[in-house]
């Protein structure tokens, strides 16, 4: 992903790991607020805290799309590898998903990498008229895919939209149509504001000094965290089924 050239500037770019150092805090965030709504909706469904944790829960997209975009922006020059790095994780998840949240459609990975697709399709466009020509044949088949991945059509395009506002900072218009479609990966009015203020927040992060401090997590756990929880989750099902 390349960024919009900056005329006449003397600034350095920010070393990679100072720039990064908001993202084990997300991490940890997105994770904890993930497990916590699903181990509560799912295996504790009438407790009076759940609709509290579902509540909780709708930070965990928001971040982990920030994450993915924010990774395509200023971390990866694999685009591709990274897209089917979602794929496997999410492949892995599956059976999983199906067990623990629905047979009918596929996980959030897949909605991610869905969205990183979009994304590097339209980088493939130098002429910003092709790139507009090419929204309408990928609205086609987000539309067509999205009663089949979590979060539906509108996730699809949370990625996409976090790119346009990472590699725009300082424009407000780019924020706009981040926090439009954040705004509608939920119904419940709470759960707007909070997907919406999330989308906000995180991207004010990088700007946001003493990150650094918080421990990142373990790559392996990173990777396996998504199916893990999902297959304990459904083991504790199965045997409070029993």
């Amino acid at each position: 992903m390349t960024s919009l050239p900056v005329i006449a500037s003397t600034s350095l770019p920010a070393p990679v790991s100072t720039r990064n150092a908001w993202v084990p805090l997300a991490q940890w965030l997105a994770i904890l607020a993930m497990t916590i709504e699903h181990a509560t909706k799912f295996i504790w469904p009438g407790s009076p805290f759940t609709p509290w944790a579902i509540a909780l829960g709708r930070v965990a997209f928001p971040l982990f799309a920030g994450m993915v975009a924010w990774h395509l922006v200023h971390n990866t020059r694999r685009p591709i590898r990274y897209g089917l790095r979602l794929l496997v994780v999410g492949s892995l998840a599956q059976l999983p998903y199906v067990l623990v949240v629905t047979p009918d459609k596929l996980n959030v990975c897949f909605t991610l990498a869905a969205g990183l697709a979009v994304v590097w399709v339209l980088d493939q466009f130098t002429d910003r008229l092709l790139k507009l020509a090419a929204l309408i044949p990928l609205g086609w088949l987000a539309f067509a895919l999205g009663p089949h991945v979590e979060y539906h059509s509108v996730g699809l395009f949370l990625v996409p939209v976090f790119v346009l506002a990472f590699r725009h900072p300082d424009s407000r218009l780019a924020l706009l149509p981040l926090l439009t479609v954040a705004s509608l990966l939920n119904g419940a009015p709470l759960h707007m504001v909070i997907a919406t203020a999330t989308a906000g927040v995180l991207v004010l992060l990088p700007n946001v000094s003493g990150l650094d401090r918080v421990p990142a997590l373990p790559r392996g756990l990173r990777l396996s965290w998504y199916p893990l929880h999902l297959a304990v989750i459904a083991l504790v099902m199965l045997v409070g089924a029993l």
